[in-house]
């Protein structure tokens, strides 16, 4: 550090790179890094300065007269505070008399102590040089962007932002400040935010001295982002920690209200190995509501406001692809820069229509957690399945973490509620009463409880961190408060719309953020299971351990387990979450409203005209309505599906890659169907749809071939659009060897084929599977074959699968016709040198019974739910221990594995 520089009270971006963070800040010096050395990579960043640390000693110091504090309100519960204050002589002196003696666990106090401390610093006169240098700086800024520039003035702790700890805004902002005198008033309100309650308890929490640390104030031209988009980039999934996406929020209007979790936004997931291969690696999305944004306020002296956004704007996306991917080029130049997973701001400038990063901050929650050990909160499948049915949901919102939490709602309007509900508590207390003998409904706040409000903002800290579960009607998994709570390890269910109104003060309810991206609050306290895993890689074993995937959403947090891939990805399970529409209803749409507007059938419609026409016009209308509000963004309706099924699947491969994705081919029976949104007009009713229109006999018939079409589409694109190459296909319910000839060759004619490198396998449930196995591989080229014990029950015993516990003698995959069966299948495909794995429920309900005897069998691979695949993988280990089988390099086909 030069003399220079260590003697300058403001020093600009050019001049500081990221070890300059004690002399300006974190967010100072991370601006200057940015400016110096990125935006010569095309990370475009608004200049600026900072006022240095030397500047806040310099205020803080400054000598004051004896009357200096004599005008400044006491507030309540701070009096005793005055006569000390005033024997001080600087500002300094009169902070460290408001803290001398602070107990930082009593909310009450600090509450009134940081109140004071705030007034302290507003009162307080400006060193005169410090005043010459932000108004000369502020000129200068005036002659590169023009007179009277709007910039945004930022608070800079030196103890922010590092590695090790986030303040995540706990110091104040402020945007579209003009001129010299409003700068140097706004440069002395970010310098009293290092006093709120909720950053001295944040520092205080974490055995720093509030007034160790010094203040470093950013002053930065604005981005007219007010008059676009605005939002935040992890460069690592926010949840999960995975660290091969890119996660955007993006919102209209100026950021803050993403930050504060005032809106939820909408999410971008993309795909990092892709975008540095050059495709269009958007693996995933989520429209979010926006229906605030924050612009220039419109009344003179107002420096924001916000308003809604119209409902056009709100069912738009706020980001176009291109500028998707354009932010998160930026974020990988950022990432690759620093060397570690980054937590980014950034603006679009509504005139320019250009896109800025206006911070960089390291992410601090997943850069610390411990690699080795893995902790997973579960609940019971069958469980979660009853709740959902049996009127327990009480409401459902966006995930924050992977956690589950249960306890007695309190719920509050404002922070201030908060504040004087625990006065009245203090002064009851203070009167003789025992806490023990107030009444839980007469209570604050108890640890353990949930905290039910609309919003959380910082002030809600020192709530936030002893609650179980956090549910808010606003805000997204990027927002100030989700942060927090991942800080925490508390799960947070933000966006729950009608929270306030759906759950009851002192009720007690159990949130769960298990389940994927969409998180639920069921009525009572529900069982649930933690658990610590230590992941094992040191044990090699032969038989590959892979995942049955549903939901996308729990994807990037179940390939962080010791698994080798997924052995069973179910499309119908993004058509029933992400779509939910029948396929044909989106590819016939406009049809459809032709014939509802002038009674013409298209020829497309004959085969269903019988059921158009018994359809009310008025159930057909609304409909029709309800498919346009799901799908708004689009106005070619089968590309809503495309997209849909593309992203729900790209997601998978994504977060398991370079492992390979088995992803069976859509497999929902006609009774399933008929559930989709307009299913009914293009199902028919079936006795036994089971063993009916199911699987490959779907896509060769000439009525649903348009719809396995549009899922073709979207599969191709996994590969081709997206750059995913660990992509594998699956035909389910395949009756005979011809069947599965002319499946391999719709999909070879629709980019599906060897020749794009996309392997093949078939699911082994049916009898004709085994017995046939050479006749189907030949007929169909096939890669491998996995089976489905389920199903494979059900055929060989001509039973229901959905009845199997309530025959006097049940059976399962344990007994004898189905082990020969599975020993049969095996033994086929591996003397051909082929894979052969099972995906069936089988090893996971039994996987200390069902492992030992497929690794005997020879088999290659099982694929167990999550919850289980640690203890599969225990069973596997132990089972080819006891058979003597060594790990080998490659597979059984001679492949080398991943």
């Amino acid at each position: 550090m030069t003399d220079e520089r260590h003697n300058a009270l403001v020093l600009w971006f050019e001049q500081l790179g990221v070890g300059d963070a004690e002399l300006v800040g974190g967010k100072g010096a991370s601006l200057g890094e940015l400016y110096r050395q990125l935006v010569p990579k095309g990370v475009r960043v608004p200049n600026g300065f900072a006022t240095t640390a030397l500047a806040y000693r310099r205020f803080l110091d400054e000598p004051v007269g004896p009357t200096a504090w004599h005008a400044v309100e006491i507030p309540e519960g701070a009096a005793h505070l005055r006569a000390p204050v005033a024997r001080t002589g600087s500002l300094g002196a009169a902070l460290d008399a408001c803290f001398e003696g602070a107990d930082p666990t009593d909310q009450l106090e600090m509450y009134a102590r940081t109140s004071y401390a705030r007034a302290l610093v507003v009162a307080a006169p400006v060193p005169a040089d410090v005043e010459r240098d932000l108004v000369s700086g502020y000129a200068r800024l005036c002659d590169e962007y023009g007179p009277d520039v709007d910039v945004a003035v930022r608070s800079s702790a030196t103890v922010e932002d590092s590695a090790d700890a986030s303040f995540a805004g706990q110091c104040e902002s402020y945007l579209n400040v003009h001129g010299s005198d409003s700068v140097v008033l706004h440069w002395k309100r970010c310098c009293a935010s290092l006093f709120t309650e909720r950053a001295v308890s944040y520092q205080l929490g974490k055995s720093m001295d509030p007034l160790a640390a010094a203040l470093a104030v950013v002053v930065m031209k604005m981005v007219r982002s007010d008059l676009a988009t605005s939002g935040v980039m992890f460069t690592c999934d926010p949840d999960s920690g995975h660290p091969g996406v890119i996660h955007i929020s993006s919102s209209y209007g100026l950021g803050e209200l993403v930050v504060q979790g005032t809106v939820s936004p909408d999410h971008f997931t993309i795909w990092k190995e892709g975008l540095r291969r050059g495709h269009e690696a958007i693996v995933h999305r989520h429209l979010g509501a926006k229906d605030l944004k924050m612009v220039y306020g419109s009344q003179g002296g107002t420096l924001t406001e916000s308003i809604d956004v119209s409902s056009a704007r709100r069912r738009a996306w706020s980001l176009e692809r291109e500028e998707v991917i354009e932010l998160a080029k930026m974020a990988l130049s950022i990432e690759d820069h620093y060397g570690r997973p980054m937590d980014i701001e950034w603006a679009k400038d509504g005139r320019s229509r250009q896109l800025f990063v206006v911070q960089a901050r390291p992410e601090t929650v997943h850069s610390k957690r411990e690699q080795a050990t893995l902790t997973r909160f579960v609940m019971d499948a069958e469980l979660v399945k009853r709740l959902k049915t049996d009127g327990s949901l009480l409401a459902e919102g966006q995930a924050v973490g992977t956690r589950i939490g249960a306890g007695r709602v309190r719920m509050y309007k404002s922070y201030e509620e908060v504040i004087l509900k625990k006065r009245d508590l203090r002064t009851r207390i203070a009167g003789g009463e025992l806490m023990e003998d107030i009444p839980v409904e007469e209570r604050v706040f108890d640890p353990g409880d949930v905290l039910v409000t609309e919003m959380t903002t910082p002030d809600w800290e020192p709530l936030m961190k002893d609650a179980s579960l956090i549910v808010t009607e606003k805000g997204g998994r990027t927002s100030h408060a989700a942060i927090i709570a991942r800080e925490f390890g508390i799960p947070a269910v933000v966006g729950c719309e009608d929270a306030t109104r759906k759950l009851q003060p002192l009720q007690e309810v159990t949130g769960t953020c298990a389940e994927g991206d969409t998180a639920f609050v069921f009525a009572g306290i529900q069982p649930y299971e933690r658990e610590e895993l230590e992941i094992d890689l040191d044990t090699k074993l032969r038989t590959k351990i892979k995942l049955n995937v549903g939901f996308p959403g729990k994807a990037l947090s179940d390939s962080q387990l010791p698994v080798d891939g997924v052995g069973l990805a179910r499309i119908e399970f993004i058509l029933t979450s992400e779509v939910g529409i029948h396929p044909l209803a989106l590819l016939y749409f406009r049809e459809l409203h032709d014939f509802l507007e002038n009674g013409r059938m298209a020829p497309e419609l004959a085969p269903f005209a019988d059921a158009i026409r018994r359809e009310p016009a008025e159930e057909l209308r609304g409909l029709l309505g309800a498919i346009d509000r799901r799908t708004a963004t689009y106005a070619d309706k089968r590309q809503f599906f495309v997209d849909r099924v593309m992203e729900g699947v790209g997601l998978i491969c994504a977060a398991f890659h370079p492992r390979p994705v088995l992803v069976r081919l859509s497999d929902l029976k006609s009774n399933e169907y008929r559930e989709l949104l307009g299913g009914r007009i293009f199902e028919p009713v079936e006795e036994n749809p089971m063993i009916a229109w199911r699987g490959a006999s779907r896509y060769v018939d000439d009525a649903f071939l348009p719809a396995f079409e549009m899922e073709c589409d979207a599969l191709r694109y996994v590969g081709r659009r997206l750059g995913l190459d660990n992509l594998q296909l699956m035909v389910p319910f395949c009756r005979s060897p011809e069947e599965g000839r002319a499946v391999r060759g719709l999909l070879a004619d629709r980019g599906l084929g060897a020749e794009a490198g996309v392997p093949l396998f078939l699911m082994i449930e049916l009898p004709s599977n085994v017995i046939l196995g050479d006749e189907f591989i030949d007929a169909m080229h096939l890669d491998g074959g996995s089976i489905g014990s389920n199903d494979l029950v059900q055929t060989v015993y001509a039973v229901s699968r959905d009845d199997l516990e309530n025959y006097t003698h049940p059976v399962d995959a344990r007994s004898p016709a189905v082990k020969q069966m599975i020993a049969q299948a095996v033994k086929t495909f591996t003397d051909r040198g082929l894979e052969i794995g099972i995906c069936g429920q089988a090893p996971s309900d039994h996987p200390d019974e069902v492992p030992p005897f497929l690794v005997e069998q020879g088999i290659t691979s099982i694929s167990v739910t999550p919850d289980t695949a640690v203890r599969a993988r225990l069973a596997v280990a132990k089972a080819e221990k006891a058979l003597g089988v060594a790990p080998e390099q490659g597979d059984r086909t001679g492949r080398q594995t991943a």
